[in-house]
């Protein structure tokens, strides 16, 4: 029995053997290796192009301008649409747009479907470089408008005065605009007239563009004015109750306010009139001024600073003197006894520049007082001027830090111009 199981045991250790032989691995095992990374290729299939926030795809744009002498009628009678089809057309559109705004000179496009029918889908019209109304001109008809993108961007420039300030501004490497926007700007505080060679602008200021084109006028963000060592800047600041103004270092206005009469203590006379029987000549004519009666000798007043432009005898107007206030407002005095000031002379508000009489054309002391506004001759009581309040208490802490900021960046940008040269 124990013979037998010698046996078993050397027959089962005898098979293992040969299993090992024929089935068993002999060689090194392999290391685990980590498949492969799959790199998924970007798409580099671009979007469909668009136009107008339309897709083109599968459709044909066409660009024209509206033709002179043209209508909207005309246009869409020569791509196949019958009166009908056009009235229903503008009914539809009419709460949106209407088509007698259409101006000729300006941008249109027709898309239509990139097929033998070539069917028109959309008219497009540009009112301007960034509004525009898309007519659909599809049953039911319709309309919609549409805006460009705008985007705005903050540019730097300082700029020495060599000759004519536009050019110069140019030459800077600034939108030669800026040289309008730096006058109304400074519009109180430098006479644009008297700028000298050397005095120096440096201008923070807002560019606007449209598709890669330049959109609008610049805006001013912060400027600075430098002549004969005298400084003086601007920031534009919107208060909380939304207004935008500009204002200088210490927060008061730029702008300033005009009195409400040139005389303290007076009544009007005669007020501004386009027809008003003339109490010398005995005829109809225009009184483009305003009269102020007061006596002999009361002092007339500048109603705000400027420079004298002329101060002088006419036989009408008899002793007078014009004030230019800046680039928009003008003011003058008539019929004065004696005058104060000369030609030349800047004058400040409140200023006496001159005492009521009644020389010229007049039949009892008193001040003719008439306003010019862009060349103009305006009823200076029916005007509302521009506000001459500084910073609000409550915004000052805001104005602070934004005047900080922009002066430091006005100096950087003087002093980066400086050491280029």
């Amino acid at each position: 029995m124990e013979r037998w199981k010698k046996w078993s045991l050397s027959a089962t250790t005898a098979a293992v053997a040969v299993l090992v032989v024929f089935y068993a691995d002999p060689g090194p095992r392999p290391e685990y290796v980590a498949e492969p990374e799959v790199t998924v290729e970007a798409d580099t299939v671009p979007n469909p192009p668009r136009a107008y926030g339309i897709p083109l795809s599968g459709f044909v744009l066409e660009s024209f301008k509206m033709p002179q002498g043209s209508t909207f009628s005309e246009v869409l009678g020569e791509h196949g649409f019958n009166a009908a089809q056009v009235d229903s057309l503008v009914q539809a559109s009419k709460a949106v747009y209407n088509v007698r705004n259409l101006r000729a000179g300006h941008p249109m496009a027709l898309i239509f479907t990139d097929d033998g029918a070539r069917e028109p889908h959309y008219l497009v019209y540009e009112s301007d470089p960034v509004e525009h109304v898309i007519f659909d001109l599809r049953p039911p008809y319709g309309a919609r408008l549409g805006r460009k993108p705008v985007h705005t961007e903050e540019r730097d420039v300082h700029c020495v005065v060599q000759g004519a300030l536009y050019n110069d501004m140019s030459g800077a490497g600034g939108d030669a605009q800026l040289a309008l926007q730096l006058a109304e700007v400074f519009a109180w505080t430098v006479d644009f007239q008297r700028i000298q060679k050397g005095d120096q602008f440096t201008v923070t200021y807002m560019e606007r563009s449209v598709e890669g084109r330049p959109f609008g006028q610049p805006i001013v963000i912060a400027a600075r004015y430098e002549s004969g060592g005298v400084v003086k800047d601007a920031y534009r600041f919107r208060k909380s109750d939304g207004e935008i103004a500009y204002f200088d270092a210490e927060g008061n206005s730029l702008r300033k306010a005009f009195l409400k009469a040139p005389l303290k203590f007076s009544r009007v006379s005669s007020g501004f009139s386009s027809r008003r029987l003339h109490p010398v000549q005995k005829r109809f004519k225009a009184h483009l001024g305003t009269d102020y009666a007061a006596p002999y000798g009361t002092p007339i007043l500048a109603v705000g600073d400027g420079v004298v432009e002329q101060a002088g005898y006419g036989a009408g107007n008899g002793n007078y003197v014009k004030v230019r206030h800046n680039g928009t407002y003008s003011t003058q005095y008539l019929h004065m006894r004696k005058i104060l000031v000369k030609q030349g002379q800047r004058v400040q508000q409140g200023q006496v520049i001159g005492e009521v009489g009644s020389t010229g054309l007049a039949t009892g002391p008193h001040v003719c007082f008439r306003f010019w506004k862009n060349g103009v001759q305006v009823d200076h009581r029916r005007e509302e001027f521009p506000s001459a309040e500084p910073v609000p208490t409550a915004d000052r802490e805001r104005f602070h830090g934004e005047r900080d900021r922009y002066a430091v960046r006005l100096s950087q940008v003087r002093e980066r111009q400086l050491a280029a040269f």
